[in-house]
């Protein structure tokens, strides 16, 4: 350790939670365009009578598709997550001194958990493996540009 260098202990807790954070804000965030085609959708086909079970369908499989076949919303769904990491991993990593990027990649550690068990629970899918490495290198920027000691 060198002199003017802090060694702190690693914030295992708040690095996790502002990960789960990033991811769940992210996500949300992704899920917009979804809550709009099913409200309009909703308004649109309930006064026509339909059956609640009908509309749900109906709305389900737009959703689906709009997600499968959008590759803006896949691209759009990384770069705030990663935003969002590199957000929070400068923040927790704000004064950690020498553990900065160990910080900063426990902050990326719960988006990029979510990615391998997508890719493990479904198909392999070449999106999640770059999301993986996208979220990744978000959380090892944010410990790095971070402020080496608190002001």
């Amino acid at each position: 350790m060198t002199e003017g260098t802090v060694s702190t202990p690693l914030r295992w807790g708040k690095a996790l939670a502002n990960g789960l954070l990033a991811w769940f804000l992210g996500f949300a965030l992704y899920m917009i365009p979804s809550l709009v085609v099913a409200f309009k959708m909703g308004f649109e086909l309930g006064p026509q009578g339909m059956e609640s079970s009908a509309i749900s369908a109906q709305i389900s499989q737009a959703v689906s598709a709009m997600y499968r076949d959008n590759i803006w919303l896949t691209i759009g769904y990384a770069a705030v997550i990663a935003l969002l990491v590199f957000w929070r991993a400068r923040v927790v990593a704000k004064g950690t001194g020498d553990k900065r990027i160990a910080h900063g990649l426990l902050v990326a550690a719960v988006p990029i958990v979510v990615g391998v068990l997508s890719l493990v629970l479904s198909a392999f899918d070449v999106s999640s493996l770059i999301d993986i490495v996208v979220f990744g290198i978000a959380g090892y920027l944010g410990g790095r540009t971070s402020k080496e000691t608190a002001s």
